[in-house]
């Protein structure tokens, strides 16, 4: 993924190789970027991207079958030791890096260390076709589930059913879940992070879920009600609805804009982002919130959903590619007894 445009800043400055890190001190997921292999591989390796050559991984001989099966790195080499890379100028993905461990590479390799988190996470920002294939796919994927989940709930299911349900879904596909699904109900559903409890569906019903495909994230939000709705409940969703459906073909393409409005429409109950890019993590680039510098452009992915959390809670999130939906889902207000 994108390895040339990368060594080509490297290039730009001076930079001689750069390194990314995966064991059971660092995962890196930019490692997992440029390899494809998952952030849950058990491969204890270094990826070396040098300036100019073709980069190569330094593998515990314990898993260098792995590495070779499952690798889009091709030249795989045994780690023995850190000592033996070699470089005037070395830049490493701070972001993934603690303190205690840069000390122990800086104790290892005497050279001079740069960071190139930003460029990375500004390369990983804008997606190539192959990667928005397997966004598509995962979004496919976490749509079912979610209509599946939807169909599922009734006033006689509780909280943690409708959880465990997502959940062996996933498994029934060999998947994993980009995060824990989440499932509020009621008051529950004003916690935008609530842990879901052995409480009975009722009013307002959050359900986030996301699925991973290959290494890449989904997540969507739909908020369905259990029993009848008050009309000043069905005003609520459909402001909420009608922001989101707005920001997503809005024109803007500042995100710190396109979130202010927002914010202007829901007010001091809106208490999060508007949005986040997604991709190998389930947050990357661009942040849509207040202090974000980001632009929105062509082939970035990234999450809309507004919500409001009161008495109770409601969220509407869809994955976006280029002002289109990937995520298929209907959100009309769906009532259920």
């Amino acid at each position: 993924m994108k390895i040339k445009e990368f060594q080509d800043y490297l290039k730009e400055k001076n930079i001689d190789l750069a390194l990314f890190f995966n064991n059971e001190r660092i995962k890196d997921t930019s490692f997992s970027y440029f390899t494809q292999i998952p952030p849950s591989a058990n491969v204890n390796a270094v990826l070396i991207i040098p300036n100019s050559k073709a980069p190569y991984l330094l593998v515990s001989i314990l898993e260098l079958n792995i590495a070779k099966k499952i690798s889009k790195v091709k030249e795989i080499r045994k780690l023995n030791s850190l000592k033996e890379i070699k470089g005037k100028t070395i830049g490493l993905n701070y972001n993934s890096i603690t303190l205690n461990r840069l000390k122990s590479i800086k104790k290892e390799i005497k050279t001079k260390f740069v960071d190139v988190s930003e460029k990375v996470s500004e390369l990983r920002a804008i997606k190539t076709e192959e990667e928005i294939i397997l966004l598509k796919k995962s979004c496919e994927i976490s749509s079912l589930i979610m209509r599946k989940a939807i169909n599922f709930c009734s006033s006689s299911k509780t909280e943690i059913e409708v959880k465990e349900f997502i959940e062996n879904e996933i498994k029934k596909l060999n998947l994993e879940p980009s995060f824990t699904p989440i499932v509020a109900s009621g008051k529950n559903s004003a916690n935008p992070h609530h842990i879901s409890e052995n409480k009975k569906l009722k009013g307002f019903t959050i359900i986030d879920l996301g699925v991973k495909c290959k290494n890449y994230c989904s997540d969507t939000t739909r908020t369905i009600y259990i029993g009848r709705p008050s009309k000043k409940e069905i005003k609520d969703y459909n402001k909420v609805l009608k922001i989101q459906e707005e920001s997503i073909r809005s024109k803007e393409v500042k995100a710190s804009k396109l979130y202010l409005k927002a914010k202007k429409v829901l007010g001091k109950n809106f208490i999060h982002s508007l949005g986040h890019g997604i991709g190998i993590e389930i947050h990357e680039r661009p942040d849509l919130n207040e202090i974000s510098k980001e632009k929105l452009t062509n082939n970035m992915v990234y999450t809309i959903e507004p919500g409001i959390y009161d008495k109770y809670g409601i969220r509407i999130e869809d994955i976006v590619l280029n002002k289109k939906i990937l995520t298929n889902i209907d959100k009309e207000l769906m009532i259920k007894r």
